[in-house]
């Protein structure tokens, strides 16, 4: 199966048929926000290692050379004492460890994880977002096809009527008025074609470039299968698309982030508790009383006693943010309500308009049979086939665009609860619930 998907999408990428899942695929590959959204996570994991790395020791080593202007000696005891050298060389190491008494140095490092698991949601919704804007570029390119095929059966039929028409003009048998209307139709089905085509070569331009690749790329697209709609309660679904979105979880995090900040923002009027292990080495001692090695060893207590309200200014303005990002987070939470009830009243408009232009497709192929016999018969009118045409054209038009308006809907519901199988998504919250409510009451 992977080696056929992989065929199939070598195949795409050449210009061939492209299904739905290749063009995902392609456009998984190439977008640039994709990218730069796991640069973004890429940066976030560098700032985990950062505030691991503050928790942790720090080693650091220095050589120093210094040069007097002067030697100075002296004599003791009958022999010549050198008390300052020309040159002095010494070496010195420094081991220095934070102790987090207050933990705020690891409500740092959880801050940072936090800040990847939003900067992952981010990436997530970023790829459900794309893959919501794949597949409407995708249908309205079937949907341009549809048209087009439509506007050219037109066209055939049209020219049908023309040809037959010329042969009874020339036999006497129509009124040369009747040709002039057939030929003036004819000419609207020409425009209706031309029309028609280049919505395909448009559709295929937008597509083009929601898979990220050269405008002018040249494909053909496979037919779509439409999908069934989910038999879930709308509560149900607006319940599972608040609690899976990625946008969602992003805004989660990033306040859990936004909770380590604060305590950061504030932590300089914590008291701060610091070890340090100190060498340092003399390489080539002179003097008096020549020492080579001092070691020390220092345990540094500070506490912090005011600092002009600089810390509470740092928190507060933290706070302020964490209150804005929790407003974002209950806004898009009704805005995934909206979403999700709105593409299912669309789902259900379509069904209606796709039943009701099934009919009006059936009564109009009827009325352009019956029109047809009877001017075969001479009782009707050039008129009556007109007309009879350019309404099944119509319907079969209204039906096509009520298909795809139900796919699209469909489509941004799969992009409202952020799932693409949006049953079994739900089964599987639903199995997790369950899960975790067992687990609890087993703890207590």
């Amino acid at each position: 199966m992977i080696i056929m998907q992989g065929v199939s999408l070598a195949i795409a990428m050449a210009g061939g048929p492209m299904s739905l899942e290749d063009a995902i695929q392609i456009a998984v590959h190439n977008s640039f926000n994709l990218k730069s959204a796991e640069a973004t996570i890429r940066s976030n994991e560098q700032k985990v290692r950062e505030a691991r790395g503050t928790l942790g020791p720090q080693l650091t080593t220095n050589f120093q050379h210094l040069r007097y202007g002067n030697q100075q000696t002296g004599l003791l005891g009958g022999q010549v004492v050198q008390f300052v050298p020309f040159d002095q060389n010494s070496w010195s190491s420094q081991l220095r460890i934070q102790l987090d008494i207050v933990g705020a140095w690891k409500k740092n490092y959880q801050g940072a994880k936090a800040g990847v698991d939003s900067s992952k949601n981010s990436l997530t919704a970023a790829e459900n977002d794309l893959r919501q804007n794949v597949k409407k570029s995708y249908l309205q390119v079937l949907r341009a096809k549809n048209l087009a095929e439509i506007a050219i059966q037109a066209q055939k039929n049209i020219q049908a009527r023309v040809d037959q028409a010329a042969i009874q003009f020339r036999e006497r048998a129509i009124a040369k008025i009747d040709l002039d209307r057939l030929k003036a139709q004819k000419a609207s089905a020409d425009s209706d074609v031309l029309s028609a085509e280049n919505g395909v070569v448009v559709a295929k331009q937008v597509l083009n470039l929601a898979l990220s690749r050269a405008i002018e790329t040249e494909f053909d697209v496979t037919r779509y299968i439409k999908p069934t709609a989910a038999s879930v309660a709308v509560a149900d679904l607006v319940k599972f698309g608040q609690n899976n979105r990625p946008e969602l979880a992003a805004l989660k995090n990033t306040i859990k982030a936004l909770g380590a900040v604060k305590v950061i923002a504030g932590s300089g009027m914590l008291p701060a508790l610091n070890l340090s292990v100190n060498n340092s080495q003399t390489l080539d001692p002179a003097g008096f009383n020549p020492q080579r090695e001092v070691n020390t060893t220092v345990l540094a207590l500070s506490i912090p006693i005011f600092d002009s309200g600089i810390a509470r200014a740092k928190r507060n303005q933290t706070q302020e943010q964490i209150n804005q990002t929790q407003n974002s987070l209950d806004q898009l939470q009704l805005a995934v309500s909206q979403e999700v009830r709105s593409a299912l009243a669309n789902m259900d408009n379509a069904t209606a308009r796709t039943k009701a232009s099934s009919e009006q497709v059936e009564l109009a192929e009827e009325v352009v049979r019956i029109a047809r016999v009877r001017r075969n018969a001479g009782e009707g009118t050039v008129l009556e086939i007109i007309d009879a045409e350019t309404q099944w054209v119509n319907a079969r038009v209204n039906l096509i665009n009520a298909e795809y308006d139900y796919l699209a809907a469909h489509a941004d519901l799969q992009r409202a609860v952020g799932a693409e199988n949006i049953e079994n998504a739900l089964r599987q919250w639903e199995e997790q619930k369950q899960k975790e409510a067992t687990k609890k009451r087993g703890k207590k």
